[in-house]
């Protein structure tokens, strides 16, 4: 039976799993007798020869081809599970993960975890140790090729395996964001590439995640099957409808879940997204199935910013840290630090008619990203919607050049059922149907200044930021999902932008991000665009004389909470002979606590992207 991998305690270390010892005995069919008898037995003999060559063939596998490690840690989250508790909202049912209180934190420790918040409804969860849900689980145990760099060149966003350069006995598991001989920005949560300009200069290049590995690390936002009884009973407002009252959307519950309507009339008909997420002091009337004075007499306040929030750092902000350490009590618990622009949208459509127009909507720094399909020819049409900004956006071809509308022949063609994804992130469209990637010449494209959110009662932009229409077309939609990307934090030396020089205290940033009325305001300008517009690079990589001296710049996936490159002490690289191999299998899962403990958590088996 294979004994449990050593715990280190340092983060976000990675730990390595020790082989699996025999307990299997054999007993000779002829004994012999003495112990040099029993040896000299052929079936003894030949066993023990066939044991020590498998273990001497596993310690070369090991050594040379792959080797099993377990995540201790939240770094890598919510791509690769450490140490945590795997929660069930009481509220919406919606199953998330929280860190787990470390074994030496205490009362007025910020690793102690008391309380954790639900990312789609808010609800706080207070932690019960006596409650199985609320028992922490290992993480993921996962397999490394240590060959691949032996053959194959390191790529961007790589999830790679390297020793500590700061501590060589320790592993660590990051995702590779910077190469050898790059230049790195890290602005509005993106990466960005600064190439050098004969006049001393830097030009700016955004670097984009393939598709398949942004599929893969997008987080949910909301879901509409997960609503919550408590806010059903208070009469909580839809968070997806027709705002402006002019389309002709209806909605009913099928299995307790909401099931949208659209008829065949013809004219853009919208239903968008707001961002309602209940307040911590608002919860206490809505258990009582009230409603909180902001939505009452039919009001419907405009919506939040969506933020960098990560249900894995509830700790960070647990109540007794607030009340006994440097945090201000609640600070930002349902918001996160920052505005994410870079969101998606996912649905299920059953198409009723064989022909008109379904159309989806992406809003960032109040630009438009509609994306239009042709029901009856299946052909997808990429705009953009700039005119009432200031920043204004320009589509690109596979060579970088201008491109009036992108345009792609889509598998969704007729009546039927479709699942549809639509991305916008890292200044690129991206669109699935049916899990089919679908091809646009032109769905990257580039942007002048600074997105900033916007709002005015005319035009709600991103307080409104996603939305589905039907131009003609019958069509049902069922589980609309708000998704959002990986917002790098750019802070250099700080694990995150906590009290960083010169920001807003954290109750003037949840103002900020809750009232859309003033994001125009100079103060909310400043925080918007602070630490952004550089054309200079934060780190500087360099491409060795000999291979062994290039450098690399590693990144967690929760970049709040990861101890990576972007805070070292002195050197914020690794160097290639710190490369241990590329992340390639979760083979074994962190297990959870239903429909029994210790219950295999299969669906996350799989090729780590």
């Amino acid at each position: 039976m294979a004994k449990k991998p050593k715990r280190r305690s340092a983060f976000p270390t990675v730990e390595r799993t020790r082989m699996p010892e025999t307990t299997e005995t054999y007993v000779s069919d002829q004994p012999v007798g003495g112990v040099f008898g029993f040896f000299r037995d052929f079936g003894v003999r030949e066993t023990i020869e066939s044991i020590v060559i498998a273990i001497v063939l596993a310690l070369m596998f090991r050594a040379y081809e792959a080797e099993a490690f377990i995540i201790p840690t939240g770094s890598m989250a919510p791509s690769l599970q450490g140490r945590h508790m795997d929660l069930e909202c009481a509220n919406c049912n919606f199953r998330y993960h929280s860190g787990a209180t470390r074994e030496d934190a205490t009362s007025g420790n910020p690793g102690r975890v008391d309380c954790t918040f639900c990312p789609i409804c808010s609800y706080k969860t207070k932690i019960d140790r006596k409650i199985l849900d609320h028992r922490s689980n290992n993480g993921d145990r996962i397999l490394v090729n240590k060959f691949i760099y032996d053959f194959n060149e390191p790529e961007r966003y790589d999830v790679i395996v390297f020793k500590n350069p700061n501590n060589g006995k320790q592993n660590y598991i990051k995702r590779l964001i910077g190469l050898p001989g790059d230049n790195i920005l890290i602005e509005n949560g993106d990466i960005y590439l600064m190439e050098a300009l004969s006049n001393g200069n830097y030009g700016k290049r955004i670097t984009r995640k393939p598709p398949h590995k942004l599929r893969n690390i997008l987080q949910t936002v909301d879901d509409t099957n997960y609503i919550g009884d408590k806010l059903k009973d208070a009469g909580w407002p839809m968070r997806w409808q027709s705002f402006d009252g002019i389309g002709d959307w209806t909605h009913q519950y099928s299995e307790g879940n909401p099931v949208f309507e659209s008829g065949k009339s013809t004219g853009e008909n919208w239903i968008r997204y707001r961002h309602f997420q209940p307040l911590k002091a608002e919860w206490p009337t809505i258990e009582r199935s009230g409603l909180p004075g902001r939505y009452r007499n039919g009001l419907l306040p405009a919506g939040q910013l969506i933020g960098d929030k990560y249900g894995y750092n509830d700790q960070l902000y647990s109540d007794e840290y607030a009340t006994n350490g440097s945090i201000e009590p609640d600070a930002i618990k349902n918001l996160g630090l920052h505005w994410v622009g870079d969101i998606g949208l996912e649905c299920f459509a059953e198409v009723r008619s064989e022909t008109g127009k379904i159309l989806l909507d992406l809003v960032e720094g109040g630009a438009h990203f509609i994306c239009e399909i042709d029901v009856e020819t299946g052909r997808a049409l990429l705009r953009c919607d700039d005119s009432e900004v200031d920043t204004k956006v320009t589509f690109l071809d596979q060579n970088d050049q201008p491109l009036d509308q992108p345009s792609a022949q889509t598998n969704l063609k007729g009546a039927g059922d479709y699942h549809i994804e639509y991305v916008n992130a890292d200044d690129r469209l991206h669109l699935w149907i049916n899990n089919k990637l679908i091809e646009f010449p032109g769905a990257t494209y580039m942007r002048t200044g600074i997105p900033v959110p916007t709002y005015s009662t005319n035009s709600p932009g991103d307080a409104e930021p996603a939305g589905v229409a039907t131009n003609g077309a019958e069509v049902s939609i069922s589980r609309l999902k708000v998704l959002r990307d990986i917002y790098y934090t750019s802070v250099k030396g700080r694990a995150n932008s906590f009290n960083e020089t010169g920001w807003p205290d954290t109750s003037q940033i949840e103002t900020f991000q809750q009232t859309p009325s003033k994001w125009s305001s100079p103060e909310a300008l400043k925080f918007f665009t602070q630490k952004k517009g550089s054309f200079k690079p934060m780190f500087k990589l360099e491409k060795g004389s000999s291979t062994s001296e290039d450098q690399f710049l590693p990144m967690g996936d929760n970049s709040p909470r990861s101890l990576d490159g972007r805070i070292w002490d002195g050197d914020h690289y690794v160097e290639r002979n710190m490369l241990i191999g590329r992340a390639m299998l979760i083979y074994w899962p962190h297990t959870k606590n239903k429909p029994f403990k210790h219950f295999p958590n299969f669906e996350r088996m799989g090729f780590i992207r």
